[in-house]
């Protein structure tokens, strides 16, 4: 089953998630290698103010000292519920059309969220609700 929201995704999301290879650089020392992993997703800014209030120390410090950050949330699209490998609080770039069809590329930081009692006990698993920041470049 598709996702209700195809068609109205205005969001990528790409994260970067280790693949558990490794290689080594030219000093001998092992890294980890990552493949990108993206998401589609439809995301708007919350109108709930509780809730930004709620993460406003984490809202300040992705900002940083010179940035803006807003508060989104949405539901997944592409695939319908997260990967394997995508945690809460990872961070991912980002590239979204909002307000006037101009699309804004920057970093985003997934941040938890629990689905409804309601919608787990009706059995609907077509919808996954996604939550996070979004910082401009």
């Amino acid at each position: 089953m598709s996702s209700p929201f195809l068609g109205f995704d205005n969001t990528i999301l790409t994260f970067q998630v280790a693949d558990g290879t490794y290689s080594i650089n030219a000093v001998g020392n092992r890294s980890l290698n990552y493949q990108p992993i993206t998401i589609k997703s439809v995301l708007k800014p919350t109108t709930d103010y509780s809730t930004v209030s709620r993460y406003a120390d984490e809202i300040q410090q992705f900002a940083g000292a010179d940035g803006h950050a807003v508060l989104l949330e949405g539901y997944l699209v592409e695939p319908q519920v997260y990967p394997q490998g995508v945690k809460f609080l990872m961070e991912a770039d980002i590239e979204i059309t909002m307000a006037k069809g101009i699309p804004e590329t920057g970093r985003f930081k997934l941040l938890p969220v629990v689905q409804s009692p309601y919608v787990v006990a009706m059995g609907i698993d077509a919808i996954t609700p996604i939550r996070g920041i979004f910082r401009r470049n």
